[in-house]
Formats: structure tokens, sequence, C-alpha cells
């Protein structure tokens, strides 16, 4: 009888030992939150909550309980978050922080759109002074008759043009 006894404490022992590391369903979101908030150092270049999701690697598995660990200690997200950096450095965090020089990563795309925008509407308006066109596409007969006297070649083609048209 003590035998089958203990046989059923070994079976029953790893089941405890998991029921006790599992987080509650409100930590477990908050672990999820945190870890969608790092980035998998496997090379995937996802998240660790979509390498756990995808691609079940070592390293966000690792991270993961790592996570689950400081959560279970009591800490709260901030704290997690700065442990993670102290650990890893600065690249364990999906996107830049948004304080020092890391702000320019988050400023230099909009100044980029503006200066590209601006550089377009110098282009566009450029091109706008440029000769006028007439409705069907062809330069304005005008500005045709003021090249046509200065240049002998540029008469012979208009002639040879009229006489081909005719």
């Amino acid at each position: 009888m003590k035998r089958i006894l203990d046989f059923i404490f070994f079976l029953l022992l790893p089941g405890l030992v998991i029921a006790q590391t599992e987080l509650p369903s409100t930590q477990r979101a908050l672990q999820t939150e945190i870890q969608s908030e790092l980035a998998c150092y496997c090379g995937c270049g996802m998240t660790i909550q979509g390498c756990l999701g995808g691609m079940i690697c070592g390293e966000s598995k690792t991270i993961s309980k790592e996570v689950a660990a400081h959560l279970q200690n009591g800490k709260g997200k901030p704290e997690v978050l700065e442990a993670m950096v102290a650990q890893y450095g600065e690249r364990i965090l999906a996107a830049p922080t948004k304080e020092g020089f890391n702000l320019t990563a988050w400023i230099l795309p909009f100044v980029a759109l503006v200066v590209g925008g601006f550089i377009v509407a110098k282009v566009l308006s450029g091109w706008k002074k440029q000769t006028p066109v007439s409705m069907s596409g062809s330069p304005v007969v005008a500005a045709k008759k003021e090249n046509a006297t200065s240049d002998p070649y540029q008469d012979r083609f208009e002639r040879e043009l009229r006489a081909f048209e005719k």
C-alpha cells in the first residue's frame, strides 16, 4: 500500500510543481504584454511573444521564464523591463525608448517626410515654370516660331514635316 501511495505521489509531483509555478490570469496577461515589448535574440526579428506563438525557440522560452520569475517576485511592468534591460542591454526592447539619442529614431522619419515633401514641391514648381504646353500636348506655336528663325536645321525640319503632313 505504501508503495502505491509513493507511486501516486511521484506521478502527481510534476503536476503540483507546474501548478505552483503558473501565474494567475492577471499576471499572465501582464507577462504577455511585457513579452510583446521585448525583442527575441534568435534572429527571427519578432518579439518574445510572437516567437513563442510561432517559432518556439530556446531564447524566447528562456526570457519568458525570466519574465515570469520577475512577476512572481512581485515586480511590476516597469521593474521587469528595467531588469531585462539591465541584464540584456537596450537591444532587448522591441522599440527604442523615447528619450536621449533614441528620440531621433522616433523623430527622424517625420523630418524626412517633411524634407522630402519640400523637395518634391520644389521640383514640381520648377517643372511648372518650364515652357507652357498647349492642349494637344505639344509646345506652344509661339515658342516654336522664336526658336525656328535662329536654327536652320529646325527650319528645314519644320518644312519637311509640313510637307509630310500634306
